[in-house]
């Protein structure tokens, strides 16, 4: 990460994700641009079952990465894929979809039948990487997107304004409820509550000292963005227009050729 840049993913590395303002290709590109390649890599990610072809799916996704300086917050972000990681995982592993190969292990539990094969194998791991493909496209999208850029794609592209800030106001809030989450439970901290420790029965009452003040939270910033929205004038003209609409350039047609070309190659690896 060089320059401001740097700065910038400093100063937000207390996120896990949100928005992390920079000059890079990814932060210069139309936001539909990025939003089809989010859909052209998950589409790819279920299209196939190949843990090698899946492997260089998420190796271009971590390339992009790399090449917009957001390896670190980008590897931060992939942690909190870790719980549902491990859990796709290990279902795949013990109770595959795939049970073709050498038996490891064959096994009765309870009412299910538990096989470990070295197809259901391969198969859980192509599960896997394709959480961390979907997921880091995912990620990269919300870091190099402004709510502001976001919303004027989605408003320049003709779609009625409320489904626009509905959807734009979606990727802002993300960043804004986990700081607000953060913000409660070290809080929740300093009176003496842990929340780390005991299993999730244990720590149900515990859980209602995060639930109650985040339900007090969203229902405030509802009416903050209400009373906003109302102050705004919104929806009282037909046709608003964009102070600054987003138009394609070099990078776009560059990233779609790149996009394209990756694809094909991918879809050519033997299995």
């Amino acid at each position: 990460m060089t320059g401001g840049d740097g700065r910038h993913g400093r100063r937000h590395a207390h996120r896990a994700v949100g928005y992390i303002p920079g000059v890079s290709f990814l932060h210069r590109m139309d936001p539909r641009t990025k939003l089809l390649t989010v859909l052209a890599v998950s589409i790819a990610a279920f299209a196939t079952t190949s843990p090698v072809r899946t492997a260089f799916l998420f190796a271009f996704v971590a390339g992009l990465a790399a090449a917009a300086g957001l390896v670190r917050p980008f590897s931060r972000a992939l942690l909190l894929l870790l719980p549902l990681l491990v859990f796709i995982v290990a279902v795949d592993i013990f109770f595959p979809e795939e049970t073709w190969g050498h038996v490891y292990l064959s096994a009765q539990i309870g009412p299910l039948s538990s096989v470990i094969t070295s197809g259901g194998l391969l198969y859980a791991a192509a599960k896997g990487i394709r959480v961390l493909a979907i997921g880091g496209i995912s990620f990269l999208f919300v870091m190099t997107t402004s709510y502001t850029d976001f919303v004027a794609s989605l408003r320049i592209s003709r779609l009625p304004p409320q489904i626009a800030f509905s959807l734009g106001y979606a990727l802002k809030s993300m960043t804004a409820l986990y700081d607000d989450l953060r913000n409660i439970m070290d809080a929740q901290r300093s009176r003496a509550l842990e929340f780390d420790r005991g299993t999730l029965i244990k720590n149900r009452r515990k859980l209602m000292a995060l639930g109650v003040p985040m339900t007090v939270s969203v229902l405030n910033r509802a009416r903050y963005v209400t009373e906003a929205m109302q102050s705004r004038g919104f929806a009282s003209a037909s046709r608003p227009t964009c102070y600054r609409p987003p138009h394609p350039g070099r990078n776009d047609l560059l990233l779609l050729v790149v996009l394209m070309l990756s694809l094909s190659g991918i879809a050519m690896v033997p299995i």
